[in-house]
């Protein structure tokens, strides 16, 4: 069993424990979408796991190959039971600890020992039946193969069950006399049980489905119960000794490996449940092909928050590709406001981030590079308790940004600079272009000033489209095109009558 140490095999692969909010997370809006993939799944920490991006490509594709599998409904079915029933188990362990009879706490105990060992024979059997492709799903079923066979489980196994048979099996009488109950060996008396469910089957119309129910910590009995408890077990004391014995023996039994598994596959469970309500309203997700070279090529992709609240009212958003080819570095995207230009970039950002952590991103398909920083610079307005102006607070984060960024950094520009005048906004917008190029990064960047589409043969010009029957009709799509403000205002004006001729023709005919 040694070697093994979780799914995701190489030690930058595993998920932290610990980690700061990267900086680039809230202009990139991943802060929502972690909140939002980790609701409900608190105990298990996985905010970290999150937000630390993997750099090294083998780790990535190791994580990779996880999800791959998992795209198997009876691989991630036997996922999740495997991460629920541990869950049950824990659960049963806090109601252990918080019971006050000491025989009702043995007897949670014994419950959570058969549950643990019934889960990783569950799980083992069902890795065993399934044909995992990646290396950390095979050496996980190999490790439980070795682990269920070995002695200390075998016989945790046989006793945790014989126990609870054996104390499902005790049988006594209660005779109860005014406040007085009396407890003794059942001796072949009348089954008033058996006859009762007789009585009352002719009412039973249809077979009862199993309920399984949600145990919770707390589950205390009253006195009446506790004293009926004391009484059987004056009438049995060897087999409450022999269980508490046992839980004795085994405060703990969890080997260090299966809360990994189990983190792990919360992890991936996470992602693939949160993206389940977007895949079914027709949107695709993919595992990128990770490129040695920095570059970018994604067809079909969206903003993930964006698509999860328009799939709540059954809509879809509207999905982009872009490319980059040769030496071709930075996008620039200008186009009219409320355009989609600054939910394109996000994505991007986002796209970086989430294929850094091996999971499958929004997109029909996805080749991109493995990046050292993510970068970006959004303004952020003004702030009461900033003595600086917005000016001067942009030219100090750009100052601090730039001297991080390489060969291998993804860079994501918004609207700089664009609380000063046109002038110093264009000005100081290009230094920052030609150092973002010069250091061969790739970037977005989004501006309403057209000049920067065509600073550089290394730039992109996008333009965010408008329906051509109606200027003022946004279509959110992003495609490579001249950057075309001008035309945008005129055809504005024109279908508002505020041309020039439009306006001196409505003059003369008032005069």
């Amino acid at each position: 069993m040694s070697g093994f140490t979780g799914l995701f095999a190489t030690a930058e692969a595993q998920l932290p424990q610990q980690a700061p909010e990267p900086g680039y997370f809230a202009d990139l809006q991943l802060d929502q979408l972690v909140e939002a993939v980790t609701a409900g799944r608190e105990r298990h920490n996985l905010k970290p796991a999150f937000s630390v991006r993997l750099t090294d490509a083998a780790a990535v594709e190791a994580r990779q190959a996880v999800f791959a599998d998992l795209a198997d409904e009876q691989l991630r079915a036997a996922a999740r039971a495997f991460c629920d029933g541990l869950t049950r188990c824990a659960r049963q362990f806090e109601a252990a600890s918080q019971v006050r009879h000491p025989r009702q706490a043995q007897r949670w105990r014994l419950n959570a020992l058969t549950s643990y060992v019934n889960v990783v024979d569950a799980a083992g059997a069902a890795l065993d039946r399934a044909t995992p492709s990646s290396a950390g799903l095979r050496s996980w079923s190999a490790w439980l193969r070795a682990y269920r066979s070995g002695p200390e489980f075998t016989a945790l196994a046989g006793q945790a069950r014989a126990l609870l048979t054996e104390l499902g099996g005790l049988r006594y009488t209660l005779s109860i006399a005014g406040d007085e109950i009396v407890a003794s060996p059942f001796a072949d008396q009348e089954d008033l049980n058996a006859g009762t469910l007789a009585t009352f089957e002719r009412f039973a119309e249809d077979e009862l489905t199993p309920h399984e129910f949600d145990l919770r910590a707390g589950a205390e009995m009253n006195e009446l119960h506790a004293a009926v408890l004391d009484l059987v077990v004056k009438l049995f004391p060897d087999v409450f000794d022999r269980v508490a014995r046992f839980v004795d023996r085994h405060p703990a039994v969890r080997p260090p490996v299966i809360g990994t598994v189990e983190r792990e596959l919360q992890f991936a469970l996470a992602w693939l449940d949160f993206t389940d309500a977007v895949r079914a309203a027709g949107l695709r997700f993919c595992l990128p092909e990770l490129h040695g070279d920095a570059g970018l090529q994604v067809t079909g992709t969206f903003d993930v928050m964006l698509a999860r609240t328009l799939a709540a009212d059954g809509r879809a958003p509207v999905t982009n590709g872009v490319a980059l080819h040769g030496d071709e570095r930075v996008l620039v995207v200008t186009g009219p406001n409320q355009g989609g230009k600054t939910t394109f970039a996000r994505t991007v950002g986002q796209l970086y981030h989430l294929a850094a952590l091996g999971l499958p991103v929004p997109g029909r398909s996805a080749a991109l590079h493995v990046p050292d920083a993510i970068l970006t610079h959004f303004d952020r307005g003004d702030r009461a308790a900033d003595l600086r102006s917005r000016l001067e607070d942009e030219v100090q984060r750009m100052t601090q940004l730039l001297p991080h960024v390489t060969g291998r950094s993804v860079v994501i520009l918004n609207e700089m600079f664009s609380s000063t005048t046109f002038v110093d906004a264009r000005t100081m917008s290009i230094d920052v272009l030609r150092d973002v190029l010069e250091a061969g990064a790739v970037g977005v960047c989004v501006t309403f000033i057209d000049e920067l589409s065509r600073l550089d043969p290394r730039v992109v010009s996008l333009t965010t489209g408008i329906d051509e029957r109606d200027a003022t009709r946004r279509t959110f799509e992003v495609t490579r095109g001249r950057a075309d403000g001008e035309a945008h205002a005129l055809a504005l004006a024109t279908k508002y009558g505020l041309t020039r001729d439009q306006l001196r023709t409505r003059i003369e005919a008032r005069a």
